[in-house]
């Protein structure tokens, strides 16, 4: 026969067992936004193999149309973590971009790929050439991967505003449209969405990061400010996120299963061809999800040679922060 002392314990146990051990492992809510395509392969896994949730994250993971409504977001507090590329950040930092924030301090933790992204035209465009007169369509108009496919024109005869025009329609999906609707002829397209646009006749033209060579094309950012007061759960993500990243290199099979279960209407071959892609290219996923500083240096690089501010951008640390990422992985 029990002691009282001892069915009050017994109550006290069966009291956190029915509240899930919450009591104990009470978990911190996050929103991560980030954009279509498969490159969010890392987050997926984070989800399905309880990555997040080993390290206290209750990770709530939404999709978004666009960079300058992920920053608005960002900046207004809906999401804590926004994966895009690191050029919009860059952008929106100086003014540049095509919206404006007072107090303005996203920055960069982490990489996510360095530019896997395909140069893709309508049907009728055969070669570069043929964009000529036409519209292209882009994220942002002066910023993210519409200013790689601005260097890359360039280096094709083709001049911005003289010889096509920038078309500022959002992410793949809204890029994708344009293209059909017929309002946009080429396009920078994310894997494996252009696999299925080649399938309906549409032209391979060139590979982003091929074209231009080292490149940091998405990155994980949040509030600076934010960061600082809640460093534990950034840490807490980035530990997360790493080691997600680092599960999708060491075990195929498992991470195209994953892919597999998030994407529909794409063969078994063309995921496969993607996951290929991902960890073997030199556009690929960020190995660890360290941020490719020969990249950074070339955004810059880009952004000083096609941006019409007139101001020369060399600080790479106006825009990342890597200690964070530093505490994570110290000497490994």
């Amino acid at each position: 026969m029990l002691t009282k002392a001892a069915c009050y314990l017994l109550g006290a146990m069966i009291g956190v067992v029915a509240m899930g051990g919450s009591a104990v492992h009470a978990q911190t809510n996050v929103t991560v936004v980030t954009f279509a395509g498969a490159t969010n392969l890392p987050v997926w896994v984070g989800l399905e193999r309880g990555l997040f949730a080993k390290e206290g994250l209750s990770v709530t993971h939404e999709i978004t149309r666009g960079s300058n409504p992920a920053m608005q977001g960002l900046m207004d507090g809906k999401y804590q973590f926004v994966s895009t590329a690191l050029d919009n950040t860059i952008a929106v930092a100086e003014g540049l971009g095509d919206v404006k924030f007072d107090n303005f301090d996203a920055v960069a933790i982490l990489g996510v790929h360095s530019g896997m992204n395909k140069i893709v035209g309508r049907p009728e465009i055969k070669s570069f050439a043929d964009i000529k007169g036409k519209a292209i369509g882009g994220d942002a108009a002066a910023s993210g991967y519409g200013l790689v496919l601005v260097k890359i024109l360039a280096g094709h005869g083709l001049i911005v505003n003289k010889d096509y025009t920038v078309l500022a329609v959002g992410s793949t999906p809204n890029r994708i449209a344009a293209m059909r609707d017929g309002k946009a002829v080429a396009a920078v397209i994310s894997p494996p969405e252009h696999l299925r646009l080649l399938k309906e006749g549409y032209n391979l033209l060139g590979d982003a990061t091929e074209a231009i060579g080292a490149y940091q094309g998405s990155a994980f950012i949040t509030r600076r400010s934010w960061a600082k007061a809640n460093e534990a759960t950034v840490l807490a993500f980035l530990r997360a996120q790493i080691a997600a990243t680092d599960y999708v290199f060491a075990d195929r099979a498992g991470a195209i299963a994953i892919m597999r279960k998030n994407i529909g209407g794409v063969s078994d071959a063309d995921i496969e061809a993607t996951y290929h892609e991902m960890v073997t290219s030199k556009g690929g996923l960020n190995r660890r999800g360290a941020i490719n500083m020969e990249g950074m240096r070339m955004l810059l690089s880009l952004r000083n040679e096609l941006a019409t501010s007139g101001r020369q951008l060399t600080d790479p640390n106006k825009y990342i922060d890597i200690s964070y990422y530093q505490k994570v992985v110290g000497g490994q």
